[in-house]
């Protein structure tokens, strides 16, 4: 079955000044990752568009809600991974969304049932703020990726 998505502009949806900032990110070589990876993503065109959309709203979200835990799906995280594939200019696009450096967590969810139902839980949470900002399914149906994404105050 072909799921059928509405194509809404990031400027339809997040605040003017936050997809401002989105513009300046370099999205052409991120989206050339997706689709031409040695690392086995090789994203279809299509599915590659999705995930960078995904991320963006993802981003808005962690600016929005700077001190909740978030976990994205497999789409956001392999789009993670691609934009800190530079990670000079990870860390510029980041300075300029949040003035502060997303810091990445892997594995999490994975070390004991105590950690696992917290994974769990701060998925629902991301999902949930996907619905609420967003709209039924704006986050997609893909499975949590074991991490976690935090701003770095610190």
């Amino acid at each position: 079955m072909i799921q059928i998505l509405p194509i809404i502009s990031w400027e339809d949806i997040v605040e003017q000044s936050f997809f401002e900032k989105l513009k300046n990110i370099e999205w052409q070589a991120i989206f050339l990752s997706l689709v031409k990876s040695k690392q086995g993503q090789n994203l279809s065109v299509i599915q590659a568009l999705f995930a960078i959309r995904q991320y963006g709203l993802f981003l808005f979200l962690i600016q929005k809600y700077p001190y909740a835990r978030m976990v994205p799906n497999q789409e956001i995280d392999a789009v993670l991974h691609a934009h800190k594939a530079n990670i000079h200019q990870f860390e510029k696009d980041c300075q300029n969304l949040f003035t502060v450096v997303l810091k990445h967590f892997p594995e999490f969810g994975v070390r004991g049932e105590a950690e696992r139902l917290e994974w769990q839980l701060a998925f629902a949470q991301t999902q949930e703020l996907f619905e609420l900002n967003f709209g039924h399914g704006t986050m997609g149906s893909s499975a949590a990726a074991c991490c976690e994404i935090l701003l770095s105050f610190t």
